[in-house]
């Protein structure tokens, strides 16, 4: 039986960490359009934290400034220690896109709120290549 290179492409799933609900619910919207269909929402550190260790993901979505007591660098960098998931940062403060602790966790992207979807479409496309 012949597999064709569509049938071999596996679904990516995606987990967004966003404490604003608009532009959660947004980023799920774009990623609908663009035919993504598994992710997950969560809204804190601790949540993006708990979710990767439940569950397999190919790419996390991490606002920088998140609910509770650990914002999304150090999310980051905890899930880095039991999960190589590829990052791709969200922010609307330029001097935390900018920062050396966010460069030391070796960002596959960084996003600039508002995100067009244009931009996000290029930036999920370089991640995953």
């Amino acid at each position: 039986m012949k597999l064709t290179l569509q049938a071999m492409a596996m679904p990516k799933r995606i987990l967004i960490v966003e404490d604003e609900y608009i532009t959660a619910l947004d980023l799920k919207t774009q990623l609908i359009l663009k035919g993504y269909s598994d992710f997950e929402i969560v809204d804190s550190g601790e949540e993006a934290i708990d979710a990767a260790t439940k569950e397999k993901f190919d790419l996390i979505l991490m606002d920088i400034k998140l609910r509770g007591y650990i914002d999304g660098i150090d999310a980051a960098k905890a899930i880095s220690e039991f999960a190589n998931i590829p990052v791709i940062y969200v922010s609307g403060n330029s001097d935390l896109l900018n920062s050396a602790r966010l460069k030391e966790t070796k960002p596959r992207g960084i996003l600039r709120k508002p995100i067009t979807a244009e931009k996000l479409a290029e930036t999920l496309k370089k991640a995953f290549v």
